[in-house]
């Protein structure tokens, strides 16, 4: 049954029971005598239906407002692809490069200068074997040139006796004599263009060999400046090696420390979280325990002001049931009475 059907009920009783009269004199006379409020006795008649409570608004206590979270962090923009790294022996490999090249250019130089030397040496050979021939045909076109005019003056001096056949002699051995002459001239001419020859043989053959003395002298820089650089490439490596090694061991250091850091600031952070959760956990018991309290509260207001309305309702029952000597009191009290539900009508329709 609705508060408002229970009223409407009761005020129904009260003018019934006002109207047959039940009080006596004598209760009503104590009503007005009274300076106090009417106190029930003890063993008073209690109201068939049972009054509800009377509801009065209470002001929820709202628990403590839960901390904004925080922002989330703006997404990192997306890295740029990392720029190749430098070979850090760069340098140095370019250098054995270039080195080793200069090495295969050295030896063919050094194979041609070998091959020119070689062939120049050949020519050198062969002219000097017809020099050497020239001049030893020189040599024997003279003696016999010699040999002829010893010959010639020997039968001149025999040609004074007048002889027909000294006479023969002479014209023959003159004619030797000048056959001699043409062959030592001949002999003289070829072994003049020989010696030639060989002169330009020798000359080139020179060339040769200061061609080949500088391919020599280049095949062994560019082999030694190929060793050199390989060295120093080997060097610069085993360094390299040393270095990194080095900086990977630093590396490995700094992130196990950037590790343990890490570890610390999410311990740190977990803890956070755990006393915010705890704290906010606080709270809202806090607020809920004196929301219940003022609960708690609020119906004992009620239920207060409901027993005095009932109680006020019997002594109103009491006094329309008295003579017609306590109508004005009965009706200053049905006037409180209805005052009263009015307050608890608003007091339940608030809540």
């Amino acid at each position: 049954m609705s508060t408002q059907m229970f009223m409407a009920q009761e005020n129904n009783d009260i003018v019934s029971q006002a109207r047959n009269g039940v009080l006596s004199a004598f209760a009503a006379s104590m009503i007005f005598l009274s300076p106090g409020p009417i106190i029930e006795p003890a063993n008073a008649a209690v109201p068939t239906t049972p009054a509800k409570p009377e509801v009065v608004a209470v002001a929820e206590t709202k628990p403590a407002a839960k901390a904004a979270p925080a922002k989330a962090a703006p997404a990192p923009a997306k890295a740029a692809a990392p720029a190749p790294v430098a070979d850090p022996l760069a340098a140095e490999k370019k250098a054995v490069d270039a080195t080793k090249s200069a090495v295969v250019a050295a030896e063919k130089g050094l194979t041609n200068a070998k091959k020119a030397h070689a062939d120049a040496n050949t020519l050198y050979s062969k002219a000097n074997d017809n020099a050497a021939l020239s001049e030893k045909k020189a040599v024997t076109s003279k003696k016999a040139l010699i040999a002829a005019n010893d010959k010639l003056a020997d039968a001149k001096a025999k040609e004074s006796t007048g002889s027909l056949s000294a006479l023969k002699e002479v014209e023959n051995l003159a004619s030797k004599v000048g056959a001699a002459k043409d062959s030592l001239k001949k002999a003289e001419v070829e072994l003049k263009e020989t010696k030639a020859i060989k002169a330009d043989a020798a000359k080139k053959l020179g060339t040769a060999d200061t061609v080949l003395a500088n391919a020599e002298k280049a095949d062994v820089t560019a082999k030694a400046n190929n060793t050199k650089a390989t060295e120093k490439l080997a060097k610069a490596s085993t360094s390299l090696a040393k270095q990194q090694k080095k900086d990977a061991k630093k590396k490995a250091v700094a992130d196990k420390k950037a590790k343990v850091e890490q570890k610390k600031a999410d311990k740190a952070a977990k803890i956070a979280a755990e006393k915010k959760v705890a704290a906010e956990k606080k709270a809202k018991a806090e607020a809920d325990k004196k929301k219940a309290a003022a609960d708690k509260k609020a119906k004992e207001i009620a239920a207060k002001k409901a027993a005095d309305v009932a109680a006020k309702q019997k002594k109103l029952k009491e006094l329309q049931a008295a003579d017609k000597e306590a109508e004005s009191k009965a009706k200053s009290l049905e006037s409180e009475i209805a005052r009263q539900k009015k307050e608890l009508e608003k007091m339940t329709m608030t809540k």
